[in-house]
């Protein structure tokens, strides 16, 4: 590890600075602003949830197209892209003043700031550190776990001084400052990398495309894989129920019972638990493979949704949180080494933004959902127990998956 982070710690910057800056994107960062949104624009909480999904749909729609862009565009442009674009959202949405505008501004953070930011991270790690693939990848995935613990108290210190217009306007202010030079710096000498990473995939092209290990799927055939079916509910799972249970954090504590100055600090144990599991699954995946961990990844999730639905005393609260990181921990870093192992890197971004775009809209209604059910006098623990059956459906079939050969797929 120490010879990784001194021949690579540039690239591994770079990966981690890119994901902690997605987070103006993230679910949990845009739920810290709800109520503040909902009471100055007069929106009530299925209005502001619907907005939310539709943004995030229509991001879903998008990214197919604009994430296999990464496989065409130099880096270094690219992510400037995206740290303005994620800039100019945050900046939009300080301005918004009605549902029209907090929908465009929300989509602009959420495909720029989470999608595209998070797959540019993932993309780079999986592509150019190949050997190293989860360590590299789970390094940069850091990045969002620090966000995770740190930035929730930080944005509402900022918002209970500033106010929740002026907390957006100093995070734009924030990614121009740190990510438009370090990007610049960090990326310096990709040109060559990116020319050696060329080299090397010329080389493996003699090798006939009907190898497993060395063939370089298009998104045309991935589509026609049946095995990328049954592990997508997997992949999925975690972005699905996270999105959903996180967006309504504040009902699910209050109908507990919970204080939420505990919830806050569970957060920090959440965060922390996430970034050292997400490390010790780099390692993991590198040793054993991410296709043969993937049936594992959504389990702890799985469990502490269970745990939800039987009990409201605080030790469920805490081990719920807990479980959670190693949740995150684990499926954040699965993804990107996933699909290079198993349709390999040339088309990665293109293939990946497929899966992205699944990710992105089921989670665009899970918040919605769970709201309407919510509305409609669902309990909490009959929404936490059908989770529980989800994951264990998903990494059921993920499990079957891993047993199929390369000459059982169509």
């Amino acid at each position: 590890m120490n010879t990784i982070l001194r021949s690579e710690w540039r690239l591994l910057l770079f990966g981690f600075l890119l994901s902690f800056w997605s987070t103006p994107g993230q679910t949990f960062f845009i739920s810290l602003f709800s109520g503040a949104i909902r009471d100055e624009l007069s929106l009530t909480h299925g209005e502001f949830g619907g907005i939310y999904s539709l943004a995030t749909l229509l991001s879903a729609c998008v990214i197919i197209w604009t994430g296999s862009l990464i496989d065409r565009i130099d880096l270094k442009k690219f992510s400037l892209i995206i740290v303005c674009g994620t800039a100019l959202g945050c900046i939009s949405l300080s301005y918004s003043h009605d549902a029209v505008t907090l929908l465009v501004s929300i989509f602009l953070v959420r495909h720029i700031g989470q999608g595209l930011s998070t797959l540019t991270s993932v993309t780079t790690m999986v592509r150019y550190l190949e050997p190293i693939k989860g360590k590299a990848t789970a390094i940069s995935q850091t990045g969002y776990s620090l966000a995770e613990a740190i930035m929730p108290s930080i944005v509402i210190a900022v918002m209970l001084w500033l106010g929740w217009r002026t907390t957006w306007l100093a995070t734009a202010l924030a990614i121009i400052i740190m990510m438009v030079p370090a990007t610049c710096v960090l990326l310096r000498t990709h040109a060559k990398r990116h020319a050696e990473y060329l080299r090397v995939l010329r080389e493996r092209s003699i090798y006939s495309k009907d190898t497993c290990h060395q063939r370089q799927w298009t998104r045309s055939e991935v589509l026609g894989d049946k095995r990328f079916y049954m592990f997508i509910p997997a992949l999925l799972a975690h972005a699905v129920l996270f999105t959903g249970f996180i967006f309504h954090q504040i009902f699910l504590v209050e109908s507990k019972g919970w204080p939420l100055s505990l919830w806050g600090f569970l957060f920090i144990v959440y965060a922390s638990i996430a970034f050292l599991f997400s490390l010790v699954s780099g390692h993991l995946i590198d040793k054993y493979g991410a296709v043969r961990l993937i049936p594992v990844g959504p389990l702890p999730l799985g469990l502490g949704l269970l745990l939800l639905s039987m009990s409201s005393e605080t030790v469920t609260a805490v081990c719920f949180m807990i479980l959670l990181g190693f949740s995150s921990g684990f499926v954040n870093t699965l993804s990107g080494p996933f699909f290079s192992e198993m349709y390999g890197n040339r088309h990665l971004a293109t293939i990946k933004s497929l899966s992205t775009a699944m990710m992105v809209f089921s989670s665009s209604l899970s918040p919605f959902l769970l709201g309407w059910f919510f509305d409609m006098g669902v309990a909490l623990e009959v929404l936490t127990f059908a989770g529980f059956l989800f994951v264990v459906a998903a990494s059921s079939l993920a499990l079957y998956a891993c047993s199929l050969k390369p000459s059982a797929v169509v």
